[in-house]
């Protein structure tokens, strides 16, 4: 197996303390031969990023944003000051628990077809609770998570989570990344999931290394459904069946009502129509949703 560089990238939002600790925590605990990691601070006001560059560690860039601007851009932004060949994303309130994480991640990059590859994520002091396979819970595109129905090691994946997976420079850039169409948070790991799989390409999980996350840790900003229900919409509209669309509608109309005629106003047909001429899509969501959804 071939080791090429790895750039881990972590964005990060008034973590406090968690931000040095996943930092360490990636380098003291992984045994990969060849990796960088770039903190991308967004927006922070807690310290942590000062906090962090005082440290000097090794190996690591900080990119320190001057205001918010979400997940997304902070991912993107990361990934302009990447070397590596292969990409890792992870969020700042990880640690690893197995050192093998990333050589699991980069040899499932190396099979056929493979374009993003997940592992086991587990709750950071409850390592029996592990996420599993990251998949969708109703028709708000909830994730979720289950066991894998198989007893292999390596299977095909519904998704990759945003807080674990790796895939290369190349096929990151060349499918344009994270979407910049969407709102600042929200099911954006899902959206490009998603157009990974209808762009032709294998999602696979491996339970032969695990990334610990701090499920219950006090996240430092809102979630806005607005923005949340956007992303939704924006994924259905680009990526899903007629019937699909009409199930997202109908779900997010029945939990929130007042939105969704605000939201739908904001998604104009030509912007629809430039987003969908963009796309070379290979498979339809039909064969998706059989294969992995059961709603």
């Amino acid at each position: 197996m071939s080791h090429p560089q790895v750039s881990i990238v972590i964005p990060s939002f008034n973590e406090g303390a968690w931000l040095e600790r996943t930092v360490r925590g990636c380098l003291e605990k992984t045994n990969y031969p060849d990796f960088e990691i770039i903190v991308v601070g967004d927006g922070c006001t807690d310290g942590s990023v000062e906090a962090l560059e005082s440290k000097k560690f090794p190996n690591v860039k900080i990119i320190d944003l001057k205001q918010s601007q979400g997940a997304i851009v902070a991912r993107n932004k990361g990934v302009d000051r990447a070397t590596g060949e292969v990409l890792v994303f992870i969020d700042s309130h990880q640690e690893p628990v197995t050192e093998n994480w990333l050589e699991v991640l980069v040899r499932l990059l190396q099979k056929p077809n493979c374009g993003a590859a997940t592992i086991n994520i587990a709750s950071i002091g409850e390592v029996d609770r592990l996420g599993f396979l990251y998949t969708l819970k109703n028709w708000t595109l909830e994730p979720t998570w289950k066991r894998p129905n198989k007893a292999a090691s390596e299977v095909l994946a519904p998704a990759i989570p945003g807080g674990c997976f790796a895939i290369t420079k190349k096929l990151f850039l060349e499918t344009s990344g994270f979407n910049a169409h969407l709102k600042k948070w929200g099911r954006e790991d899902f959206e490009y999931s998603l157009r990974l799989w209808r762009l032709g390409y294998d999602l696979w999980f491996s339970s032969e290394a695990i990334m610990g996350h701090a499920f219950d840790h006090n996240r430092a900003f809102e979630i806005s459904w607005e923005q949340v229900d956007f992303n939704t919409l924006w994924t259905a509209y680009t990526l899903m069946d007629p019937d699909s669309v009409e199930h997202v509608e109908a779900a997010i109309e029945k939990g929130r009502p007042q939105l969704i005629k605000k939201i739908k106003a904001q998604i104009t047909s030509d912007a629809l129509a430039k987003a969908r001429a963009n796309l070379s899509l290979k498979r339809g969501f039909e064969g998706y949703r059989k294969t992995f959804i059961d709603l």
